[in-house]
Formats: structure tokens, sequence, C-alpha cells
């Protein structure tokens, strides 16, 4: 396969992740404070959300699957060694930050699965929904440190 195929992949894969967390966290969670009833507002963000999530692994499956094409076409270990290299293994750990983070979000705190029966307590509920923003929050700001390294990287 063309390299310019593969990098265009790569690169439609984090804008419309990081494109699909800032429209979620920025413009339709603030949209939706005020302007229709709870129950409606945790109904339209719980289906939004397993959309994206949907998205979301696509994009990062595809993320993975590219970039370890790119690595190996850039010529492996004969650039690591080079300060290149080093900004390189930095923008690696940080998406493994943020995959592992991506995995606690959506596999352990799971904001947008149905309520279950149980934790019918509303404080607790509420405690796990902030948990869940701080963490999408944390989420999109290293997902915008690895895309500033990237191009970093690529004007290097």
């Amino acid at each position: 396969m063309p390299i310019y195929i593969v990098i265009w992949l790569h690169l439609i894969a984090a804008v419309t992740l990081i494109g699909g967390l800032i429209f979620f966290n920025f413009i339709l969670k603030p949209e939706m404070e005020g302007k229709n009833s709870e129950i409606e507002k945790k109904e339209l963000l719980q289906k939004m959300g397993r959309r994206f999530r949907t998205v979301t692994w696509i994009c990062l499956i595809t993320l993975i699957l590219t970039g370890s094409y790119n690595l190996l076409y850039e010529g492996g270990s004969v650039r690591i060694e080079t300060t290149w290299g080093v900004v390189l293994m930095l923008k690696l750990f940080l998406f493994a930050v943020t995959f592992g983070l991506i995995l606690i979000h959506d596999f352990v705190l799971d904001p947008f699965a149905p309520p279950s029966r149980s934790s019918s307590n509303p404080a607790s509920q509420s405690h796990s929904a902030r948990r869940a923003t701080y963490l999408q929050h944390a989420i999109l700001v290293i997902s915008l440190a690895v895309l500033l390294i990237a191009s970093y990287l690529a004007t290097t």
C-alpha cells in the first residue's frame, strides 16, 4: 500500500478522534445544559456516547495499525537513536496513556451504559459522572499533546 494512503488514513483517524472529543466535551455537553429535562438529556448523551464509542475504537485501531506501518516505513531503529526518536517515544508513550484512559473510561466507568437498578443512589451516579467528565478532559488534553508532538515530528 502506498505510504501516502497510510498517512492519510492515520491523519483522518486522528482528526476524527480529536474532533469528536472536542465536539462532545465543548459543544454537545454545554448545549445540553438546561435545554431539556434531565431524563431526555441523559438519554441523548447515552445514545451519542454509544455511537461515538464505536467511532473511537475504529479510530484507535486505525491509528495503531497505520502508526505501526509508518514506524516500519520510516526505518525502524535507524531513527530511534536520534532526538527525533526520543520525541517519537514520548508520543507513543502519551498515546499509550490515552489508550489506557479510554479503556478505563469505556469499560470501567462506562458513563453511557444504562443505569443499573442497584445503583439508584443519585449521589454515587453524579460522582461517577464527574469522574467520567474529568477523564474525558484528560483524554482530550493528552490527545492534543500527541497531536502537537506529531506536528513537531513532521517538521523535523
